[in-house]
């Protein structure tokens, strides 16, 4: 029993649903399989033409059958010897020989394993009925384990010599009463316990008044027309009375509904042939009972098929409808929406997406060709116009940008694309597409292009300020220092050639050689300092503007107040140099063109940021002006702190100008 320990048992509800534990399955299978034998059995000998020991509608392989289906393969064993009880137990009370009762059991088995072997290995999952292909497949594998089951359960009668009838007649009788058996009990027995009863409880009142509605309509129709008195001659159209109620759990209660309704005809139309009623009664037992078998069998395919056609479908329109949110949804987050030209009618059909692209709500009437044609600007209507005759006349793709105009004056960018559909003659006859919002992209373009001027006219400034810059060192070298340079050495010279006679003389002189040589010096250290602040690296961003501050203050008699409230953070060295550079650009022109009095310089850190302020109380300028103009600080502040992922602003009015840069730290 080592199969059937609790711990090596499949995930309790996916092959068998029981309310115990899962050690408990498959002793609760056994019983359900023992006692749903006795019963089918007793039912089988119930439904027997006599004196032929074959039943028209044999239940107990069917049940085998379902069990084995639902059941683990290693459970298999024990559910057959779960049913051997039960089979003896009604065999014997029947008064079948012991041999014949053996033999019959082993036939019973043999088509049960058979069915469940080929099931299992022509499909891949569960056994289900939900689909035309898994309908098929239980057809093929029911009949095939019926036909050749049967060839050993009449071996057996002919061996045994019980009952009448020669060897193809046994097997006949054997090979349809369980054909009828296994297309109406298995999927009844499978599907109800597989599927369980969940479902039921989700029904509206509605639902559960037309589902008893049905299936009193059923009953009443079967017990009245298959199992009632009809008569000696009966009406063949009587035959059909219940095809419309067949029908209608076929279409409504799909593959449960119309197994069950199925297996309510069968055995009422079953019994009633085995007690002289109904439409099956006219000829001898033997063709009674085939017709009755070929009358079920025959109705039961194509409607077990159709059941499960129209839950296919279902599952279908469910998962395309599913699909065609979840498309909207992602069009809709694409800024994409659809539209559908009938070329003919000249009727379009537009997405709720595309006419908000379009300026329209989603309730508002179809959009005609005209209206969409007189919406776009009049440089691009021709353009599409030509694009869509080019598709429609060559059959191809249509693809076209354009712009149009919204209520409130704003243009918005639209791309087009589609394709045509054909009729069986080749001729066009719709258009279908899709629409893109692509202002976003158009506005992310136009700046690109607008940087990339700026980037080239920066580009030549740059080349003209170097040439500008290295002018004026020039000059610097030529006109200011050579010449501190050549009165050194004239000096010196002169020193050389007549030495004072007197030591305060000499001291004189000395201290004018003193003179030069500091000034010389003092000159270079500033022109060092203009091209790199050596300050900056080795004090820090903080002293080096405290000393450049206090210089500019004393070189242009301008009133500079400086302020720095930082953190002790060790601030990044392009970072000091971008900020650096900002305020010598920034002060160079207060003192050029602000004619301020005062000016502040502020830097703090706010946490992740450092912010610089340079603020002066003069006159103000024209920034766009400035933006357009030849000089190079405004743009080169900008690009330094955008290269830093950096922000900068600039505010200038009448009363004074201020510059913010703020650099994150991070």
């Amino acid at each position: 029993m080592q199969p059937l320990v609790a711990g090596q048992l499949p995930t309790p509800g996916k092959e068998l649903r029981s309310r115990y534990g899962a050690g408990f399955h498959p002793l609760i299978a056994a019983l359900l399989v023992a006692v749903g034998y006795y019963i089918g059995a007793k039912i089988g000998f119930a439904l027997t033409f006599q004196p032929h020991p074959v039943s028209t509608l044999w239940p107990p392989n069917s049940i085998l059958l379902a069990a084995l289906l639902l059941a683990p393969k290693r459970w298999w064993w024990f559910l057959l010897l779960a049913a051997l009880p039960a089979h003896l137990m009604v065999e014997l009370n029947s008064g079948v020989p012991l041999p014949m009762i053996l033999c019959w059991f082993i036939s019973n088995c043999s088509e049960a394993l058979l069915g469940a072997f080929f099931l299992r290995q022509l499909t891949n999952g569960p056994i289900k009925f939900d689909s035309s292909r898994a309908v098929a497949v239980f057809i093929l594998a029911a009949v095939l384990a019926a036909f050749l089951s049967s060839f050993v359960d009449a071996g057996f009668v002919i061996f045994n010599r019980w009952g009448h009838g020669t060897y193809w007649q046994i097997w006949r009788m054997r090979f349809f009463s369980n054909v009828l058996a296994v297309l109406t009990l298995v999927p009844f027995i499978v599907m109800w316990i597989s599927e369980g009863f969940p479902s039921l409880r989700r029904w509206s009142a509605a639902r559960y008044i037309e589902a008893a509605a049905l299936l009193v309509g059923l009953l009443v129709i079967s017990i009245l027309v298959l199992s009632g008195n009809v008569g000696p001659s009966p009406t063949p159209a009587l035959l059909y009375t219940p095809l419309p109620l067949l029908l209608w759990a076929a279409v409504r209660f799909g593959p449960k509904g119309i197994s069950t309704a199925l297996l309510a005809v069968t055995f009422l139309s079953t019994w009633g042939a085995i007690h002289g009623l109904g439409p099956f009664v006219n000829r001898s037992p033997e063709e009674n009972a085939l017709s009755a078998q070929l009358f079920l069998i025959l109705i039961a395919l194509p409607l077990l098929t159709l059941g499960a056609v129209i839950d296919e479908q279902k599952r279908l329109r469910e998962a395309a409808k599913k699909d065609e949110e979840h498309l909207e949804l992602a069009l809709n987050a694409a800024l994409m929406g659809t539209w559908d030209w009938h070329i003919a009618d000249n009727e379009t059909k537009w997405s709720d997406e595309t006419k908000r692209i379009f300026g329209f709500l989603p309730a508002d009437s179809e959009v005609p060709p005209e209206l969409f044609y007189g919406m776009l600007h009049e440089d691009d209507r021709q353009v599409v116009k030509d694009a869509i005759d080019h598709a429609i006349r060559e059959r191809g793709p249509y693809a076209a940008e354009f712009r149009m105009r919204l209520p409130n004056g704003s243009v918005r960018w639209v791309r087009g694309q589609g394709k045509v559909l054909l009729d069986e003659m080749g001729r066009p006859v719709r258009m279908v597409g899709v629409n893109t919002d692509i202002t976003t992209r158009k506005q992310a373009e136009e700046q690109l292009h607008q940087r990339n001027r700026q980037i080239r006219a920066l580009a030549g400034r740059l080349i003209s300020a170097q040439e500008i810059e290295r002018r004026r060192i020039s000059r610097e070298l030529h006109d200011d220092l050579s010449q501190k340079v050549a009165a050194l050495s004239v000096a010196i010279s002169h020193l050389k050639r007549r030495i004072p006679d007197t030591e305060q003389q000499i001291i004189t002189e000395l201290d004018g050689l003193y003179c030069h040589t500091h000034d010389l010096s003092s000159h270079i250290r500033q022109l060092s300092h203009q091209l790199h602040p050596a300050a900056l690296e080795h004090l820090g961003l903080e002293k080096a503007l405290a000393a450049y501050t206090a210089q500019f203050q004393k070189e242009e008699d301008i009133e500079t107040n400086f302020i720095a409230r930082l953190n002790g953070r060790t601030i990044p060295f392009e970072i000091s140099v971008c900020l650096y550079r900002i305020t010598l650009e920034g002060l160079r022109n207060i003192a050029k063109h602000s004619y301020a009095k005062s000016a502040s310089v502020s830097l703090e850190e706010d946490g992740q940021n450092l912010i610089l302020e340079i603020a002066d109380f003069g006159r103000g300028f024209d920034i766009e002006q400035a933006r357009r103009g030849n000089g190079l600080g405004l743009i080169s502040a900008e690009e330094r702190v955008e290269i830093l992922q950096g922000k900068f602003e600039i505010r200038s009015d009448a009363k004074g100008t201020k510059l913010i840069a703020k650099i994150p730290l991070g």
